[in-house]
């Protein structure tokens, strides 16, 4: 604002003072918020590296990972296999006589549509009378019936401030009486097309009886029903109910099924339930898997054999003999061994992005002591000898340090390497009973930077913290600055009124003189 008494712009004045004293202390803060958060970046992308090449360091220090195993099947349509490392390689030869097999009903079989009044169906636990269920049944309708109008009755009381219990009356005129002026057409039209839907159930069950879907729905819902089901199948002549067990195996044969239905209490049905074929019968039996290894006869509930031989599991598809040779799975060896290498490559190339400057300026870790002792600690792994192995050192096996620093595979090496001393190549990296592998000693290096209060962590902490004190002092800066712009206005503002003054009284001078 423009002094009234000098006519000079003090607001001008304020701002450029101000703003020239805050400048040093904002362009400090900004640029040390601005490194931090450079190194941040840097930092959590380093450490994102190192956690995806420690689960890569971690699944090849497994020996399910690095002694992969593969089963070639003479054929395949009789069972598949899937074998572990604690399979012993060589040929296996399996004859599967007899599959797993679940136990399978026909309970009766009747024409489309049927509806049954009496009679009964018992397995196991569950018991089920028709002319119970049609009775529960008939009482459920009624009680839906009932909870309608109940909630049609309360939802009125509650628009209209009544009590659903001792203004009944009232509640009904106003859903029935089209002279009352509350009265909805559309809501009575609804009420009582759901009420006849209700009371049409009932005539239905009372008059024909339950639905064969009905008779299911009881038997599959019953509570003393431990997973045994039953299924409708339809063919030309008719509707089937088949029970069916809950699991293959001889042990989970349902029991003591019993079928008592008389034709009189069937109505609408032109199949004559008499016959064998149309009565209850065995369709199939429960039965085990059986499989011939040599002079031995393993059986199993399923078809799924787990570890039927150390290391090896089978699942078993049809009858036959079959050959299974487990033999060592290169390819799945040669696959993880790059899957190492690539993500050791990328923490190097990573590192080098971070911490070397270029012609734009220095990398945010240019200098950093701490990823400089990590990168050294993690070559010192790679280029070490490890004298429990044939094969000591990486580049024996093809893989070798580029200028860069990162790796490179020749694959033909590596796969001879592999074929010659499979053991050997395991060894080196797994180590064995006496001595650490290479995988385990880059683990050890690898928990320093990777885990929760790693280094990297604690120092990502510190920075988050540093940034957080610089937002505090850019706080306390903007206070300062603004008492800074008060006192400088108060000042300027007394300053202006001395002037004032002193024009005031050279004005009056000059017109007494004059």
């Amino acid at each position: 604002m423009t002094g009234l008494g000098s006519g000079i712009d003090y607001e001008a004045m304020i701002g450029a003072i101000v703003a020239a004293e805050r400048a040093p202390k904002d362009n400090q803060l900004k640029r040390t918020e601005g490194m931090n958060s450079a190194e941040m970046d840097a930092l959590k992308e380093i450490q994102n590296t190192i956690n995806s090449f420690r689960d890569k360091v971690e699944d090849l220090n497994s020996s399910s990972e690095l002694e992969k195993l593969k089963a070639l099947l003479s054929n395949e349509d009789v069972l598949s296999a899937t074998v572990d490392s604690n399979a012993v390689s060589g040929e296996y030869s399996f004859d599967v006589t007899q599959l797993a097999q679940t136990q399978r009903d026909q309970l009766f079989k009747v024409s489309e549509g049927s509806t049954f009044s009496k009679g009964s169906i018992s397995f196991d636990s569950v018991n089920i009378d028709i002319a119970t269920l049609q009775t529960d049944l008939i009482t459920k309708e009624n009680d839906k019936k009932q909870a309608h109008q109940d909630q049609v009755y309360k939802d009125i009381a509650d628009k209209h401030g009544l009590d659903v219990t001792t203004d009944q009356a009232a509640i009904k005129d106003i859903l029935e009486n089209s002279a009352n002026s509350d009265f909805d057409q559309s809501r009575l039209d609804s009420y009582n097309t759901r009420q006849k839907a209700y009371d049409d159930e009932v005539t239905r069950l009372t008059n024909d009886g339950v639905t064969i879907e009905e008779l299911q729905s009881a038997i599959n819902s019953h509570p003393d029903n431990d997973g045994v089901k039953a299924t409708l199948v339809r063919s030309g002549d008719g509707i089937s109910m088949v029970l069916n067990g809950k699991n293959t195996g001889q042990a989970n044969a349902i029991g003591g099924v019993s079928v008592t239905l008389a034709p009189a209490d069937i109505k609408g049905n032109t199949v004559d339930i008499t016959q064998p074929e149309n009565g209850q019968k065995n369709l199939q039996a429960a039965k085990d898997a059986i499989v011939k290894y040599g002079s031995m006869e393993l059986t199993s509930a399923t078809n799924k054999m787990e570890n039927v031989i150390d290391g090896i599991s089978l699942n078993l598809k049809d009858t036959g003999a079959v050959n299974v040779k487990v033999e060592r799975d290169e390819a799945a060896v040669n696959t993880n061994i790059k899957a190492f290498v690539d993500a050791y490559n990328s923490v190097i190339e990573t590192v080098n992005t971070y911490t070397k400057s270029s012609e734009d300026g220095a990398a945010a870790l240019s200098g950093d002591s701490a990823t400089r002792s990590m990168i050294s600690r993690m070559r010192g792994v790679i280029g070490d000898e490890y004298t429990i192995s044939t094969y000591q050192t990486l580049s024996q096996l093809g893989i070798t340090t580029s200028r860069k620093g990162t790796l490179e595979i020749d694959q033909k090496k590596l796969d001879k390497a592999l074929e010659d001393d499979f053991e050997a190549v395991s060894t080196m990296f797994l180590g064995n009973d006496t001595q650490t592998g290479m995988m385990d000693e880059m683990l050890v290096i690898l928990d320093d930077y990777h885990k929760n209060g790693g280094t990297y962590d604690r120092r990502i902490d510190q920075l988050e913290y540093s940034n957080k004190q610089i937002v505090e002092d850019r706080e306390k800066l903007d206070e300062r600055m603004e008492a800074k712009t008060l006192y400088l206005r108060n000042y300027y503002a007394k300053m202006d009124s001395q002037i004032a003054q002193m024009n005031q009284t050279q004005s009056m001078l000059v017109s007494m003189l004059m």
